[in-house]
């Protein structure tokens, strides 16, 4: 059986739900029967792994592809637990981290929860970012993944461990690059996997762009089709593009949400000591985007069109 030689372990709503199909459609990768297995999870949370046979029955059987890859985004907030712990079941794994501007990804998290029904659908997103806030200074067990929003943006966190750990096995890219140059971030990305970027790969790169809904029992039934369905999905992306075309048509709401300039605000005064930190810590990464380097410190233009994770 295969296991992986290569995982994208981060972050959420940051461009590796478009990255992990293109791979899925390139003859020389092979890819886990599901994106996110989640394998490694427990040890997030300080628990023992499931034996790794468990994990091995989530790819093919056999394979001949000079990349065998999985991508779970919450591995990234394991921290050192779940760097080592990867790294101790899979010696010698490449893994690749995709960041976003810490801003623009509460956004984008904020209505990914909402159209998961995580959260409450007629919360705004300054009532969110407060939320969070609170959350985040008096911290709850029971406190759900939707309210993660502020907390998942502090890379500086969780960064240094996966750097430490994996040294030049670790790629960081970043969101912005995924969405003005797709092909040469995959470029980049198979080469770091250790596979050539095959042409014409990749049928679509629109996969998982969060749209606002009108009908929470609607949604519900939709979301059990989408997650019954990822396999088959996979092999027929123009289908799902069509169902999902025709599913919004009669679902989304007219106006689909945008960030304020005030909330824009709000999130560069939260944020600023954290790109600080994160711009420290990335001096040898490049390309870097504008917001990091200090040019245009702006959260970046909110929106979920186009490639997402």
């Amino acid at each position: 059986m295969a296991l992986p030689n290569a995982i994208i372990a981060g972050v959420n709503k940051a461009g590796t739900t478009a990255v992990f199909h293109a791979l899925a459609h390139q003859d020389n990768v092979a890819v886990s029967h599901v994106k996110e297995t989640k394998f490694f999870s427990p040890l997030r949370r300080g628990e023992p792994l499931p034996d790794l046979a468990e994990y091995e029955a989530l790819f093919p059987k056999q394979t001949d592809a000079g990349a065998v890859v999985e991508a779970t985004p919450s591995y990234f907030y394991g921290g050192e637990p779940m760097a080592r712990g990867i790294d101790e079941a899979l010696p010698g794994v490449r893994i690749a981290v995709i960041l976003r501007e810490p801003g623009s990804r509460a956004y984008s998290w904020w209505r990914f929860s909402r159209s998961r029904l995580w959260i409450p659908a007629d919360m705004t997103f300054r009532q969110y970012l407060e939320r969070c806030r609170q959350i985040e200074q008096d911290p709850s067990p029971d406190s759900g993944v939707g309210w993660r929003g502020l907390e998942e943006g502090r890379y500086s966190r969780y960064l240094p461990a996966w750097q430490k750990i994996y040294g030049p096995r670790l790629m960081t890219l970043f969101y912005d690059d995924v969405r003005s140059d797709f092909e040469g971030t995959m470029e980049r990305i198979c080469a770091h996997f250790g596979v050539d970027r095959l042409p014409d790969s990749q049928p679509s790169t629109e996969h998982n762009v969060t749209t606002d809904v009108s009908s929470a029992a609607l949604q519900r039934l939709a979301l059990r089709i989408n997650n019954a369905g990822e396999r088959l999905w996979r092999r027929a992306p123009r289908v799902k593009a069509a169902l999902r075309d025709t599913y919004y048509s009669l679902n989304a709401r007219k106006v689909q949400e945008g960030m304020t300039p005030e909330d824009r605000q709000w999130l560069a005064d939260y944020y600023r000591e954290e790109i600080e930190q994160l711009r420290a810590l990335t001096g040898d990464v490049s390309p870097r985007p504008a917001w990091l380097i200090g040019h245009g410190s702006r959260t970046e233009a909110a929106t979920d069109t186009g490639r997402a994770s």
